[in-house]
């Protein structure tokens, strides 16, 4: 065993990267007799030649005019942020924050408090206007509130998902993974849905080539590998996720094509659909990493994440992680601007039909896709949990 202190992988290659100017540099710096062709094999990989000497700011940077050119259109930002805004309702709408249990304290909380009959302070969870039977209050759920929907070609949605980590004691159990292992299962099902072009002779079900995702969080190298190999179109996150070190940029860039298909979705922050929860999101989320970082060297437990009961034997969390700051009432409050603009959303190109074929009787215009985007709610609201096949 190494007598060196640990390292924090994510501060080293930030601090490195900013110091070297990149990868590029980091290798001329470190190694001198650094290959400067890539090793037999790769070498025959254009991906990966094209990048081989190029710094970190080249590989992951897309140029969305050619990889995205509907993004120039506002017709299709339009189209796009009505998934956003749906997304963004379902969070809300099973929204459940207790990630260290409905008992404790959570400084950062204080909006989802409710009073039990007893008089006991407890966390709000999963809120059902009228429970009955099965489905009950699920107050005592532990997790977050990260999740994605999967939009066929046509613009129909075919089902959302969540991060479910905790619930399975699983740290795999990511809302794109889940989804993208459903949505190979739902593939075999003969039904509408627009997933996937075919691909020489291979099944129809064997690639998702015509799905979106629209996941809460920019993704990370578990969820961009499983995209890959679903061969998901593209993906549009709400939110950056600082330690995921744009894992979906490099794998997009360096992965082989097949055909005229890209071998890894095209990453696209919702910035690029001018959606302003984006900037918003990620500036409270560095709010509370400083918050956090600052009560933990006070000590104050007055600032902390989460303070368990004086009978219980754990310690506070000061962790500035993703997952805590999804938790928090400023997380929740951007969510709710986000999920209101879908209820009051004025369309400025009702008519628009996404391009890619725009020409076929089944692809929805933009007004079909609000309509769409609504009913998909009402079924979620009254049939759906945090996750469940369906057809409307």
């Amino acid at each position: 065993m190494s007598d060196h202190p640990e390292i924090n992988r994510r501060d080293f290659v930030v601090t490195t990267a900013m110091a070297t100017g990149g990868l590029g540099a980091l290798a001329c710096v470190t190694d001198a007799n650094a290959q400067t062709t890539p090793p037999l094999g790769f070498a025959d990989q254009e991906p990966v030649k094209e990048y081989w000497n190029k710094r970190l700011r080249d590989i992951v940077n897309i140029d969305y005019m050619k990889d995205a050119p509907e993004l120039a259109d506002e017709a299709a930002r339009e189209r796009h942020r009505i998934y956003s805004y749906l997304l963004m309702k379902l969070i809300v709408r099973f929204w459940n924050g207790n990630k260290r249990g409905p008992i404790g304290n959570y400084p950062f909380r204080q909006q989802q408090i409710e009073v039990q009959e007893a008089q006991a302070k407890r966390y709000k969870g999963d809120i059902i206007a009228n429970p009955e039977g099965s489905r009950i209050n699920w107050d005592r759920y532990i997790g977050h509130n990260i999740a994605c929907i999967a939009v066929d070609g046509n613009g129909e949605i075919i089902d959302f998902d969540f991060n479910h980590n905790d619930f399975f004691r699983s740290s795999a159990e990511h809302a794109e993974a889940r989804i993208v292992r459903r949505l190979f299962s739902l593939t075999d099902i003969r039904d509408g849905w627009k997933t996937g072009r075919p691909i020489g002779n291979k099944s129809r079900a064997f690639s998702l080539n015509d799905v979106t995702l629209y996941t809460s969080l920019e993704s990370c190298a578990q969820c961009s590998g499983m995209m890959s190999l679903g061969q998901v179109k593209q993906v549009i996150y709400l939110q950056n996720d600082f330690t995921a070190y744009m894992i979906g940029n490099i794998m997009y860039n360096l992965a082989n094509r097949v055909g005229t298909l890209p071998g890894a979705p095209v990453p696209i922050p919702a910035s690029e659909i001018d959606l302003e929860e984006f900037k918003a999101l990620n500036g409270a989320n560095l709010t509370f990493v400083t918050n956090i970082i600052n009560a933990k060297n006070r000590n104050d437990l007055s600032s902390a994440f989460f303070v368990p009961p004086l009978d219980h034997n754990s310690v506070p969390d000061f962790e500035p992680s993703i997952t805590s700051f999804l938790c928090t009432d400023a997380a929740l409050n951007i969510f709710k601007s986000g999920s209101q603009k879908l209820d009051a959303m004025t369309l400025n190109f009702p008519g628009y039909r996404h391009p890619s074929d725009a020409d076929h009787p089944d692809v929805m215009t933009n007004e079909q896709c609000l309509k769409e985007a609504n009913e998909f709610y009402h079924y979620a609201d009254i049939e759906g949990y945090r996750g469940s096949p369906h057809k409307l």
